[in-house]
């Protein structure tokens, strides 16, 4: 179940540095995925946002938990209407990786966590809306999305919020 909060302050556009809006999807459907060698959207982790600046820059704040056998393979990064951001292209470069709660040996009821943020400068037009999408890529491997490898384990919700700030 997604559940999506979108809202605007009225902020006048014309300032810079002014956050002119905060959208955010909380994304509590545990499921499972496999992520391959190149950049896979994550279930469920993409969000929406139509500019009321010109030339904002957007905040996109991720946060995933989940589990995966292979965790220190794996690094995630922000697809801006498919297109890789603030990233290199390539094998094992990313914006961030899961952070591993326990041993990497445990790979059935710990989960890992992901947490991070970038900025995104994309030279928006009013009006056109825009959509960020979590990926990862790295070892060929299964994701388990808002709880572990085993049902009995850890279970918890994911988000993601974009803030659109003056330019």
């Amino acid at each position: 179940m997604a559940s999506e909060i979108r809202g605007s302050d009225n902020f006048d556009s014309s300032e810079a540095g002014k956050v002119l809006q905060v959208v955010n999807l909380v994304y509590s459907t545990q499921s499972s995925m496999t992520i391959g060698t190149t950049d896979t959207a994550i279930t469920g982790m993409n969000l929406s946002i139509t500019p009321v600046g010109a030339g904002s820059k957007f905040r996109i704040d991720v946060r995933l938990f989940g589990e995966a056998p292979t965790t220190y393979n794996r690094v995630f990064n922000i697809h801006r209407d498919g297109a890789r951001i603030n990233s290199a292209a390539g094998d094992y470069n990313g914006l961030s990786m899961s952070a591993i709660t326990y041993e990497a040996a445990n790979n059935d009821s710990t989960p890992e966590m992901l947490d991070f943020s970038t900025v995104d400068s994309s030279g928006s037009t009013v009006g056109t809306a825009i959509t960020y999408t979590l990926v990862g890529s790295g070892a060929s491997a299964t994701q388990w999305i808002n709880r572990c490898f085993i049902a009995a384990g850890e279970t918890g919700v994911s988000e993601i919020i974009i803030t659109e700030i003056g330019a």
